[in-house]
């Protein structure tokens, strides 16, 4: 099995748990934006696979003008979930919060335990 496709199916489980732990948190920018980045992730890989570069943009050793629907939605869910990956990553090891960014939803409460402490994931 070829590492590319099992590190964005890797990409996307731990996406898919984050989005339903926000959902069950009560998190709406939290499922909010995952489901955004999705989109676009899906969005911009069926677009580029339509352009004349999709021929020299390899995907697991094929080109993604040789892919079909599915296979183009797969790419765009797995590269919107490692973009996610990404970000979580460069915020957890950003101490002074340099890369804090708007939510895209009007902050509310916290989400919180039954016990009333915060909710941190």
């Amino acid at each position: 099995m070829e590492f590319v496709p099992v590190a964005a199916m890797l990409a996307l489980i731990a996406k898919i748990i984050d989005f339903l732990r926000y959902a069950r948190a009560g998190d709406a920018n939290g499922v909010f934006t995952q489901a955004i980045v999705w989109v676009a992730g899906v969005g911009v890989v069926v677009l580029t696979a339509q352009t004349t570069w999709a021929d020299g943009i390899p995907f697991a050793g094929q080109a993604l003008s040789d892919l079909n629907i599915w296979s183009l939605v797969f790419v765009g869910l797995a590269i919107g979930s490692a973009a996610s990956l990404t970000k979580d990553t460069l915020k957890s090891v950003d101490n002074h919060n340099t890369s804090a960014i708007p939510t895209l939803l009007p902050s509310g409460p916290a989400p919180t335990h039954a016990s009333g402490t915060p909710d941190v994931g």
